[in-house]
């Protein structure tokens, strides 16, 4: 296959997004069938989103996206600091134009994490370089990342302490 084939190109993007979309999507869709207690039907939301999940990787690795860790890294910085500045602010805007004030706060929040995120690839890499571990605990209110340790309140959203959880 010729990868500069700009159509070709244009098909692994748009099969990577659909693909990380739809594995998100049955995530979620798994956590309300546990909640209603559909344990075989959350199963298959879960299994399925795993399969998606490698079709977006498959995807990404034909895009030449996947490069060396410390690559990695530099990439999601800069990647989350234009997403922070100028796509969020837009968004934010136009659900404040609209009067749509539930959007504008989730806008807002996903803004002020997407910037932690940033600052985030900047200690993993110091951390990297001096061959420390560190521990990851993510609010479910509004996504903030904390290095460390749990904050006792989320400094997104406010939410307790008791709303974080550890990702390994």
């Amino acid at each position: 296959m010729n990868l500069a084939d700009d159509t070709t190109q244009n098909n692994l993007h748009m099969a990577y997004e659909g693909e990380a979309k739809a594995s998100v999507r049955l995530k979620v869709f798994a956590v309300k069938a546990d909640q209603e207690e559909y344990a075989e039907v959350a199963a298959l939301f879960r299994a399925v989103a795993e399969s998606e999940a490698i079709h977006a990787r498959n995807n990404l690795r034909m895009l030449g996206e996947i490069k060396d860790t410390e690559t990695n890294l530099s990439d999601s910085f800069a990647q989350e600091t234009k997403i922070a500045q100028v796509h969020y602010s837009d968004f934010i805007g136009q659900a404040e134009s609209d009067g749509n004030e539930n959007a504008a706060k989730m806008f807002t929040w996903a803004r002020d994490v997407e910037n932690v995120h940033a600052k985030l690839y900047g200690r993993a890499l110091e951390h990297m370089l001096a061959e420390e571990d560190t521990t990851y605990y993510v609010c479910d209110t509004c996504g903030y990342v904390a290095d460390g340790s749990i904050p006792e309140i989320c400094p997104v959203c406010g939410s307790p302490a008791k709303v974080f959880f550890e990702v390994k």
